[in-house]
């Protein structure tokens, strides 16, 4: 008789290169995806043309391919024991080029491409990045079962992923080009794609080398199907509860990011400079990420997460006081919402992994991939929501992303889409993560029922 276990005994804890090998992939998908939240819709409703409603319906489709995607990469990488480099390192290897392709034929785009053009390679991109991801997220959550490690490894990832989002936002500064700028988008994403492509290849030999893939030991139970993957799931209460929270709140985040450039651009009226408070956002996002860690240590993950959240919403209200045209303001508001920015990605991966534990209790069997893909979805259906609904209301309210000017209704729309349109989102998730119920108390016990049941399976062969 054999049973499931996560494959790493919270005793173990990893060296720091461990950890820091696992982490770095992180930097060159974030240089990757970063245009994807923050330039993909300036570059294609400005510099390539494609109508703003025609890119919320792209935006929404591309995304909700994924409820099939998603689970099914999940399931495949869970059932792929008997691989060589191992399940999570073989998937996530084989994404590496199916990515690097769609990078190439989104980031280097022409002008008149269309949506369909979008439509096809953005199915590709998100295609490769459920290879990638859904097999790295499920990676890190099996790496340890220590409710501390598990913080500073999902800290080690959060971080690279700040540090290649920073690269990729003061990208401008090196390509020449940016939002506002005569050059537009164009010299930027190049970049960036040039960047990414050379990076990819070398990150993934990296993980490749120095990050063992955890050992699985699988018990006899029937396969996981994709109508049994949702049921598993939604048993999960406690999955269930995070991945609500962090998926609504996700979406008010996409709101956000989705006008963001348009946001400092013509409502700010900062121009050319409209790119520097966004940096200095991720700046502080990234600074932040230690602070987040530790705090989740102390004070649990889930009030923690909480109190970034309320801070971020405290930071984006002073926008509104902000005159048009005060640079330094608006920078020194981005600075208190950046230090909360990075707590989401931080804090709520690491409960993720702490409620996976849960299910291999209950189950007897390790399915994290499974509900890894269950949690990317989630962020996808944000991403999708979240895009298009900003992106209607600026086509509603009238704004033109090629327009020199526009009218105060349309400005006033977008200002009211980046600051007041999130807040019920934040709210809502906010209450979901109110007195939620896995402590550090409760997972460790958790943990230790789970590494017990493993070593008795193991002692009677």
């Amino acid at each position: 008789m054999q049973v499931a276990g996560a494959g790493v005994s919270p005793a173990r804890l990893h060296p720091r290169r461990t950890l820091v090998a696992y982490g770095q992939l992180a930097l060159p998908m974030a240089i990757a995806d970063l245009p994807l939240s923050i330039y993909l819709t300036a570059f294609y409703g400005g510099d390539i043309g494609v109508p703003l409603a025609a890119m919320a319906w792209v935006l929404l489709l591309t995304r909700l391919s994924d409820v099939v995607t998603d689970p099914m990469i999940g399931i495949l990488s869970d059932r792929s024991t008997n691989w060589p480099l191992g399940r999570r390192k073989t998937w996530l290897l084989m994404g590496i080029p199916v990515k690097m392709l769609a990078i190439y034929m989104i980031f280097f785009a022409q002008p008149g491409a269309g949506a369909g053009y979008m439509l096809l390679w953005l199915f590709v991109l998100y295609l490769g990045w459920t290879m990638i991801s859904i097999p790295y997220g499920a990676w890190g959550a099996e790496l340890s079962g220590d409710y501390h490690q598990r913080n500073r490894i999902t800290g080690w990832r959060t971080l690279f992923a700040f540090i290649g989002i920073l690269i990729a936002t003061i990208a401008p500064l090196i390509t020449g080009g940016g939002a506002g700028t005569p050059q537009g988008l164009t010299p930027v994403m190049q970049g960036l794609g040039t960047w990414a492509l050379v990076a990819l290849p070398v990150s993934a030999l990296l993980i490749w080398r120095f990050v063992p893939d955890a050992p699985v030991r699988q018990s006899a139970g029937a396969a996981t199907t994709w109508m049994k993957g949702f049921k598993i799931a939604a048993s999960n209460g406690p999955f269930i509860r995070i991945l609500l929270a962090t998926t609504i709140g996700r979406i008010g985040s996409v709101i956000n990011t989705t006008v963001v450039i348009w946001f400092f651009i013509f409502a700010m009226a900062l121009g050319p400079s409209a790119g520097l408070p966004v940096i200095v956002y991720l700046l502080a996002a990234v600074l932040g990420v230690p602070l987040w860690v530790v705090l989740g240590s102390r004070f649990t993950k889930h009030n923690a997460l909480i109190g970034a959240v309320l801070t971020s919403i405290f930071a984006f209200a002073f926008l509104l006081l902000v005159p048009p045209g005060n640079l330094l303001l608006s920078c020194l508001v981005m600075v208190l919402a950046g230090i909360g920015g990075g707590a989401a990605a931080t804090l709520g991966s690491s409960i993720a992994a702490d409620v996976i534990d849960l299910d291999e209790l209950r189950s007897g069997r390790s399915r994290a991939g499974l509900l890894i893909a269950f949690w990317g979805m989630g962020g996808k259906l944000a991403d999708a929501i979240g895009g298009f609904i900003a992106l209607m209301l600026l086509s509603w309210f009238g704004f033109s992303a090629v327009s020199a000017t526009n009218t105060p209704e349309a400005i006033f729309g977008l200002t009211v889409t980046y600051i007041l349109i999130p807040w019920p989102f934040y709210f809502v998730s906010v209450l979901l993560l109110w007195r939620f119920p896995l402590t550090h108390a409760r997972q460790a016990r958790i943990r230790r029922l789970v590494e017990r049941r493993a070593a008795r399976a193991e002692r009677l062969g």
